[in-house]
Parts: structure tokens; sequence; C-alpha cells
């Protein structure tokens, strides 16, 4: 049962990752720190600072203004961009694969009652929450990459600095959460 528990919130994670409406939200919403990825530009809002956005080919504003990049920064925030896609696509993923495993395991339970073998319901569980807990490591392993990236761009781009919010502790609370025992 408390495999089961860590893997529903790995599906919350990916659902707050997969959001509806095509935009996908990484970080603290409520906090004020947080990427928001829409109609392929990625913002980054930080509490007491104009919003940073970047597109697709790495450009970026910060509050409506173009910043002047060398080539080395602009491939850094397009390997960032290019990094909180990879996690928006691990969300969907995710998401999908602990759907498939809530589906599995309704019909888990109605089989092993309907059969009277109730003990096999929570191995036949237990098999599908490794494919989620799987998919969702994959988000964790792109939030890492994410924030190695994000560190970089800092300090290649001090106007960056404010926005590089995502810390290391995030990241390894994504694998305690994502994994099970």
């Amino acid at each position: 049962m408390k495999s089961i528990l860590k893997v529903c919130v790995a599906i919350a994670i990916a659902a707050t990752l997969a959001a509806c409406n095509g935009e996908t939200y990484i970080g603290d919403v409520n906090s004020g720190h947080h990427l928001v990825l829409n109609n392929g530009v990625l913002t980054a809002h930080v509490s007491g600072q104009p919003d940073a956005v970047i597109d697709a080919s790495g450009d970026l504003s910060i509050g409506g203004k173009s910043v002047a990049l060398t080539p080395v920064q602009h491939d850094l925030l397009k390997t960032y961009y290019e990094q909180v896609l990879d996690i928006r696509k691990a969300g969907i993923e995710t998401g999908k694969a602990g759907a498939a495993m809530a589906g599995h395991a309704v019909g888990a339970v109605v089989s092993g009652l309907a059969h009277g073998d109730p003990d096999s319901i929570g191995s036949r569980i237990d098999d599908r929450a490794k494919d989620v807990e799987a998919k969702a490591l994959m988000i964790c392993d792109n939030l890492e990459a994410l924030q190695k990236t994000q560190d970089a761009v800092a300090i290649a781009l001090p106007a960056f600095k404010p926005y590089a919010t995502l810390e290391v502790r995030e990241t390894s609370d994504c694998r305690s959460h994502a994994k099970h025992d």
C-alpha cells in the first residue's frame, strides 16, 4: 500500500507538469517562482522581477526588452528551453502510465475479488506501478539536467541569475517522491 501511495504522489507531480490547455508549469506557482511553457514560449516568473521569456530558438527578453546574447549564452538558453520540453513530455508519459495503471488496478480488484483471490491484487498493481515509477524518474532526471543548465546559464548570463530558482533540493525531493518501496 505504501508503494501505491508514493506512485500516486509521482502521478500528481506528472499531472502538474502536463497541465491542461497546453500549458506546463514547473515549480511552485504559489511561491511566485515558476516556469510556464505555453504556445511555444517559456516564461520564468519570479516575485519582484519582471518576467523572463525564452523562445524555442533561445532568444531571451526580460521585462519585454530583448537581451543581447553571445552564441554560448544563446545555445545554453536553447538547451534550457528544450529541457523544459523534455520535462513536459516525461510528465505527459507519466500521466498516461498512471491512468493506465488506475484502469488496471480497477480490473485487478474486480478480478481478484470475483475469483476469491484478493491476495493477488497488490502484486498485480505493483507490477504496473513500476512502469509509472520509471517514467516519473525520467522527470527527475530531466529536472536535474534542467537545474544544471539553469546554473550554467546564470553563470554565463548574470541577467538570468534571479530566474535560476530551481534548487538541488527540489530535484532530490523529486526522486524521493517518485520511488516506491
